[in-house]
């Protein structure tokens, strides 16, 4: 049994080195294995806190900074959050998920980048040309999407979240705001998502194991996608919640969540790890599930992205090349002229560390690396 209050990092620790000598893993999801082994650990080297005012002097070890690890995600949210509330618009926003069938799994595992791309793609693409579209709101709406891979037991299930302006610009630059609860159909929505995806798919240069080689054959892809055309792909547009000050906070609980958060895991016991999980087919009752480690490790890393992969993306209104002149031509067709009025509603301020001996918060910050880590990794 591990300390009161095991975490990824102790399963890992006590696991994580005979499961790498076991089985075949990427680069990428050794590097996770590694970094969240040693996060916040001599291995990972110290920083130095020294207060511009009184000397005094604060040790710690390093964080990882891996964007898989439960323990360096909060801070990180804290800080997107911080610097996203300048482009919040005092409007409606809807929540949208779009999700592929599982049948689809094993595709997506051996093709992540691809397969990834195009589920944001076709998602933001559908969404965008249903609003334009006059038969729905005649605009174009801000999005930004966030990837998620995992369901609450952490097993494969990528999907995308689409936080959505309630409203957005015309042709002629006029602001037109759409229902507080109504922004475009669900089914209508599905089916575009549903034959952009499968066009851009069959246009993929698959790879693929030995057992699903024969889907490289057009014909025989083409086959295997068909029952797919006929089902009911699961699309879900939740409508605004509470004022827009609260969507800042709503998107960053999105943003920067890992496939399993330290404060669900409730043991770890002769190989057996527990875990809360909420069972979505009942009522949404939360209960414990219980997993080997090895199968443990095995769901975590499944949602290991691709290096250098972006997940959270920004489009229509708030696409980086025109977000900036953008937001600033909305805030005026919708009257909201004083801007500092509105953003101080929503602003927080970073935890930042106070000198215990005279309580000052300017700090200079020197960091130690453990060199031969770093460039044997």
């Amino acid at each position: 049994m591990t300390k009161n209050k095991p975490t990824v990092q102790d399963i890992f620790i006590l696991y994580g080195p005979s499961y790498i000598k076991n089985h075949k893993l990427s680069k990428e999801q050794l590097k996770v294995i590694s970094s969240i082994m040693n996060c916040k650990t001599k291995e990972m080297g110290i920083h130095k806190i020294i207060c511009e005012h009184c000397g005094e002097e604060i040790i710690g070890y390093n964080s990882c900074r891996n964007r898989h690890c439960p323990m360096c995600q909060q801070y990180k949210k804290e800080e997107w959050i911080f610097n996203q509330n300048k482009d919040l618009l005092n409007c409606p926003y809807f929540h949208i998920v779009t999700t592929v069938p599982s049948k689809l799994n094993e595709i997506a595992l051996y093709n992540q980048k691809e397969f990834y791309d195009i589920l944001a793609f076709s998602t933001k693409e559908s969404i965008l040309e249903l609003c334009e579209d006059p038969k729905w709101l005649g605009a174009k709406v801000g999005i930004t999407s966030i990837l998620h891979t995992w369901g609450s037991t952490m097993e494969f299930h990528p999907h995308i979240h689409s936080i959505v302006t309630g409203g957005g610009l015309t042709k002629n630059n006029k602001w037109v705001e759409s229902s507080k609860y109504y922004l475009v159909k669900v089914q209508v929505l599905s089916s575009k998502f549903r034959g952009k995806f499968l066009s851009k798919l069959k246009a993929l240069d698959l790879k693929l194991p030995k057992h699903l080689e024969h889907l490289k054959d057009n014909k025989k892809l083409n086959k295997f996608l068909e029952p797919l055309y006929k089902e009911d792909w699961v699309t879900y547009i939740e409508p605004p919640k509470g004022s827009p000050e609260n969507v800042i906070e709503y998107i960053g609980r999105y943003s920067f969540r890992v496939a399993i958060s330290n404060n669900r895991i409730k043991s770890i016991e002769n190989g057996i790890i527990s875990f809360e999980y909420k069972d979505y087919k009942d009522e949404s009752k939360i209960k414990i599930m219980k997993l080997t480690a090895d199968e443990f490790i095995r769901r975590f890393l499944l949602h290991v992205l691709p290096d250098n992969f972006t997940k959270i993306k920004h489009y229509g209104l708030l696409a980086n090349n025109v977000k900036s002149s953008n937001i600033k031509l909305c805030r005026i067709l919708i009257s909201q002229y004083i801007y500092s009025n509105f953003t101080i509603k929503i602003k927080r301020k970073l935890y930042k560390h106070k000198c215990l001996i005279c309580g000052s918060e300017d700090f200079n910050y020197e960091f130690f690396y453990n060199i031969h880590r770093l460039v044997t990794e």
